[in-house]
């Protein structure tokens, strides 16, 4: 009885452990910070933006108070139980300005061309590495000519694990989407964020 007790324990620990990474991360953790990386976005009234992995949508809808009536969210997730979430939250809250969108592991499903704006929070180093430059070129391919692509990931401190993307397979990634570095934010504790720029033409 001890052993089996001992087990729950550790079961139930593991769930806490694993429930408060969720949490975080779909909640857009970052603190105080939280309202300077909306600022940061450069989103504004009539924005069109993508919150690509969306989880359970805690920035898509902080986004889409900023955003208003004229912008757009599309909340894009590969978990149909993350969008079941968001999905109820528009309809309990009466939301009109957030659209949830099935996605797959390399597909946004999002129309060329689309989007002002697209972001992905602690997303990238979940995919497949293989995987990863066909999702950002896709991504890109949804962004209008001089649209931003906004990356927020975990920030390689002393070696490159499972958790992380070495900041040169980032560069090479967007360069080979087509976009370009133009701004790198540096007051996030833990996390990189970056910002790359589609050409104007």
């Amino acid at each position: 009885m001890k052993t089996a007790r001992t087990l729950t324990a550790v079961t139930r620990h593991r769930f806490l452990v694993a429930l408060t990474a969720v949490v975080a991360m779909t909640s857009l953790a970052f603190g105080r910070d939280t309202k300077r990386v909306i600022t940061d976005l450069g989103v504004k009234e009539g924005t069109v933006i993508a919150d690509v992995g969306c989880g359970r949508g805690g920035l898509s809808f902080q986004l889409s108070k900023v955003v208003g009536a004229k912008g757009k969210v599309f909340a894009t997730e590969i978990s149909d139980k993350c969008l079941k979430t968001v999905a109820e939250r528009i309809k309990k809250e009466k939301v009109t300005n957030i659209e949830v969108m099935k996605s797959d592991r390399t597909k946004t499903k999002l129309a060329p061309s689309s989007l002002d704006a697209a972001i992905v929070v602690d997303v990238l180093h979940h995919v497949r590495k293989e995987n990863r430059f066909a999702l950002v070129k896709d991504i890109a391919a949804s962004l209008k000519p001089g649209g931003h692509f906004f990356i927020i990931d975990n920030k390689v401190k002393d070696k490159i694990t499972s958790e992380h993307v070495a900041r040169v397979d980032f560069m090479a990634m967007t360069k080979a989407a087509g976009l370009t570095l133009d701004a790198e934010f540096f007051y996030l504790k833990n996390e990189v964020f970056l910002r790359f720029r589609k050409s104007a033409k």
